[in-house]
């Protein structure tokens, strides 16, 4: 779709095309020509976007240093699940497995040399 400069920007920001995004896309138009693949706009995330992304990868990296240093032999994968449940709760965020397609557990766990992702559960337990 091409916007009219006075148009309100694609990215939602209520801000007119021309003082948001079109030197921007002007630029990805310049790359276009010369061969380059470009992303889709829903690809471009706005400044609030990547904060969150940012937020997101601070509590993912706290959560996978809080396993490392609680995980120890003996403890079923379902406790592992439940320390990434509680891990998360406490910030105010979401497992991205959870819910996705209906998949019931905050996590994926698999031991040793299992291929596909495993379903934490009491009865898996590791060493």
């Amino acid at each position: 779709m091409k916007l009219n400069r006075n148009d309100l920007c694609w990215c939602g920001s209520q801000q007119k095309y021309k003082k948001c995004h079109l030197q921007f896309d002007e630029k990805l138009e310049q790359l276009k020509q010369q061969g380059k693949i470009i992303p889709l706009h829903q690809m471009i995330k706005n400044n609030e976007q990547i904060e969150g992304i940012k937020q997101a990868a601070i509590i993912n990296s706290g959560l996978l240093d809080y396993i490392e240093k609680n995980i120890k032999a003996g403890m079923s994968t379902e406790e592992i699940d439940i320390m990434a449940k509680e891990f998360t709760a406490k910030y105010n965020a979401v497992c991205a497995d959870y819910q996705y397609c209906g998949y019931p557990k905050h996590i994926c766990v698999s031991i040793n040399d299992v291929v596909c992702h495993g379903i934490p559960n009491e009865n898996e337990i590791i060493q």
